[in-house]
């Protein structure tokens, strides 16, 4: 029975929330507005002012609104997520959230990840981002690995799997930045990343190391991926357009 009282109340809230999402959208909401409901807002409010918000004008607006990129709903995170692209490439003020962005990038949901790493190219040019960027998310990796070894064969798979989500999508981030990364830390993460079964982290290993064909430090490990066991490991080797 009482399943069945929670299974009600949450069709309830559904339907309410579905509602006021459907209201607000009928709204001819300001821009003051929708940084409130980013500040403050319930689920919907924040949904529909990250998916309709024009523009970010300030330092306290960009920090409002980043803050939901992380640490809340999920439908939230998305609908930040989806705007920030813009945003980044059109204003200056999101350059202090490195750490934010790298948690970001690894998102239980692979759609925020995708959207947050794409947005990185806005700061190609600015080198403290990067680094800040880059050292957590190098950190992410060599936690990843830690959490893998202490696996034991009795744990259930997802254990595993939680730490190769982490490790994966870490490795698409550190990719866009991959030239600011120390020559043998990067080399180290490869030759982890290679010695692993998996093909997926494999893929983004080779992914990077596309970038290196033509460096002979990297050559060995180059070659490894162009002769890896799996297709897709190997497409990625061969699909960069122009190597160092």
């Amino acid at each position: 029975m009482i399943y069945k009282i929670l299974e009600l109340n949450l069709n309830c809230d559904i339907e309410k929330n579905f509602n006021h999402a459907l209201n607000l959208c009928e709204q001819n909401i300001c821009h003051n507005e929708m940084i409130n409901f980013l500040k403050t807002g319930s689920v919907a409010e924040k949904q529909i002012a990250a998916l309709n918000l024009d523009s970010v004008l300030s330092q306290n607006e960009a920090e409002i609104f980043i803050s939901n990129l992380t640490g809340c709903d999920g439908k939230i995170r998305e609908a930040a997520a989806s705007r920030l692209y813009d945003f980044v490439h059109e204003t200056p003020f999101f350059a202090i959230y490195p750490e934010i962005f790298a948690d970001a990038s690894i998102d239980i949901n692979a759609n925020i990840s995708r959207l947050v790493i794409d947005s990185l190219t806005a700061f190609n040019d600015n080198q403290e981002f990067k680094n800040r960027y880059l050292n957590k998310i190098i950190g992410f990796i060599k936690e990843g690995f830690d959490e893998i070894s202490k696996i034991k064969f009795r744990d259930k798979k997802y254990v595993l799997n939680k730490q190769l989500f982490k490790i994966y999508w870490s490795l698409e981030g550190l990719s866009v930045f991959s030239e600011s990364v120390d020559g043998k830390t990067l080399m180290h993460i490869l030759e982890n990343v290679l010695a692993r079964p998996e093909y997926t982290i494999r893929e983004k290993a080779a992914k990077i190391l596309s970038k290196y064909k033509n460096n002979s430090s990297f050559k060995a490990l180059y070659d490894k991926v162009l002769n890896d066991e799996n297709f897709y490991v190997r497409f990625a080797a061969q699909s960069s357009k122009e190597g160092k």
